[in-house]
């Protein structure tokens, strides 16, 4: 019982400022990079817990990761809704019409329990198969943990690729247009 204790420590860490939206290019391939390795990371720890052959772990230890995945990854894009309210009203309403566009299940949402569970739900073929799978000595967990680690990994690197598309869109939009001359 104390290994998953480990899973119930905030993931995010503790900063004083608020993070914004990457403001360039180069900001947001550095926001690209650190949530791919958080997401690698997290992913690595699902695929372990899939190995453990004890029924429902793996479910309890997917949902935890994810939630923590998906909240780095808001908070690192500044697309969280504490960030957002700090925005002025034109900019959250900008940024609100480039979340639907992209047609982001994730950015700009409090990731909760039953948000994550509601997306499990549509992974469930793949879930029942790792539980299923677990039962088979050592290539069954073998599976079960890949099965795992995909799918965390697959929904994580997702939602950074949304979330880069919403950043690039809005600094678009956010720039000031330049002015054609006449000669």
């Amino acid at each position: 019982m104390r290994a998953l204790t480990i899973f119930k420590q905030k993931d995010l860490p503790a900063e004083t400022k608020l993070k914004e939206i990457p403001p360039d290019e180069q900001a947001i391939l550095d926001c690209i990079a650190r949530t791919k390795k958080f997401v690698t990371q997290r992913a690595l720890v699902t695929a372990g817990a899939s190995a453990i052959p004890i029924p429902g772990i793996n479910v309890t230890v997917d949902v935890t990761m994810l939630i923590s995945i998906l909240n780095f990854i808001n908070q690192e894009f500044g697309l969280t809704p504490q960030q957002i309210q700090h925005l002025s009203t034109d900019k959250q309403v900008q940024l609100f019409q480039l979340i639907t566009v992209t047609g982001s299940a994730w950015a700009g949402k409090l990731i909760t329990k039953s948000l994550v569970l509601a997306v499990l739900k549509k992974l469930s073929i793949q879930l029942t198969a790792a539980q299923a799978a677990k039962w088979l000595p050592i290539a069954g967990q073998a599976a079960a943990a890949g099965l795992s680690f995909a799918a965390l990994k697959w929904i994580g690197n997702q939602h950074i690729q949304d979330c880069a598309r919403i950043a690039r869109l809005f600094n678009e939009e956010g720039r000031p247009r330049s002015r054609q001359t006449a000669d």
